[in-house]
């Protein structure tokens, strides 16, 4: 007899986290298990890790497969599971501190066709950069990996800022930085509350005012060196309104579950996005399939905050990051917390 094998799931963009476990704090860390300032939950588990991701290649295929953490660098073999998402088809990247970036690292990531390497450097200075991330020594180890990434292949390396309090004076020496190691392709978030970054809110939180003021020097940045500037953090419109930074590419947080960038992380468990709290299933109690068919259907992402009804840019706005409002208030129904930051 024979069997029909049920076509694989078309999925553009997931993020695979390989670890809870990472080696540094920093302070905006959204990681949703770092809430009570839990940096090493689980010891990194590469058998784990390599089972999920096989059961999960074998159910979709994946266009952009990033590896992340927790710190992805500290889980053992994590070449091996590059090799497995290559060998499917996947464009792979790497979402890592760069503090544990070896130099063969970089030369196996290489030769493997790793799309980008995504590394933050918080600072022009190490004093700033290493207050934020709690580990002495990090800026040295994360700048040095990222030149040697930077000088292996033209575009490779993905620098990461992270606007907060603590590094809004030094936003354009940063970005100099960055121009200076050969980048023109820069990720610029904003401090989006959750995890970790919950204890550390008052200390990192822009008001209004310095959030639309950080974001216009970042613009002028982009212009004044030519850079490609993406903002992967969801912010309400009507607070950091896109048309006003005309080279800062915006993402916009689309609630289609069947063609939004999801996470999985290596005990199977589905969740709406990295930021968000809430496990839609896990892939070894049911398929992938079911999952997101089950949880686009269950009505839970409808929901329009109250202070968003009738507004004219709500079906591209969505209200901002509403995973941040599931770990501050513990539902999707409210507005992104950052609108309730001092204006």
């Amino acid at each position: 007899m024979l069997f029909a094998h049920r076509k694989k799931l078309e999925l553009g963009v997931v993020v695979f986290e390989l670890t809870d476990a990472c080696n540094q704090a920093c302070k905006f860390c959204y990681n949703h298990f770092k809430g009570e300032g839990v940096c090493t939950v689980e010891a990194p588990n590469y058998r784990l890790a390599r089972r999920t991701l096989k059961r999960l290649l074998g159910e979709a295929r994946i266009g952009s497969l990033s590896l992340s953490g927790g710190e992805p660098m500290l889980l053992p073999h994590i070449h091996d599971l590059v090799l497995r998402g290559r060998m499917a088809g996947s464009n792979v990247n790497v979402l890592t501190n760069g503090t544990l970036l070896t130099d063969d690292d970089i030369a196996i990531f290489n030769d493997l066709g790793v799309g980008t390497l995504q590394i933050p450097m918080l600072a022009d200075s190490a004093e700033v950069h290493d207050s934020i991330t709690q580990l002495p020594g990090s800026w040295l180890r994360a700048t040095t990996a990222a030149r040697k990434v930077a000088q292996t292949k033209a575009g490779w390396l993905t620098p990461v800022l992270i606007l907060s309090r603590l590094n809004y004076g030094s936003i354009e020496s940063t970005m100099r930085m960055y121009a200076e190691m050969g980048c023109s392709y820069i990720m610029v978030n904003r401090f989006n509350i959750g995890g970790l970054g919950k204890v550390y809110a008052e200390e990192l939180t822009l008001t209004h005012d310095e959030l639309r003021s950080a974001f216009r020097r970042v613009d002028a940045m982009a212009a004044e060196l030519g850079m490609t500037i993406h903002s992967g953090v969801c912010t309400p419109m009507c607070l950091l309104d896109p048309k006003e930074y005309p080279h800062i590419m915006f993402t916009n947080c689309s609630t289609d579950l069947s063609s939004r960038p999801l996470t999985i992380n290596y005990r199977g468990d589905v969740r709406f996005c990295n930021h968000s709290p809430r496990v839609l299933g896990n892939i070894y109690n049911e398929s992938l399939r079911s999952i997101i068919e089950r949880s686009a259907s269950d009505g839970y992402f409808d929901s329009v905050p109250d202070s968003c009804v009738g507004c004219k840019l709500w079906q591209r706005c969505r209200g901002g990051c509403r995973a941040a409002s599931e770990q501050m208030y513990g539902t999707f129904d409210r507005i992104d917390p950052v609108m309730s930051t001092t204006n």
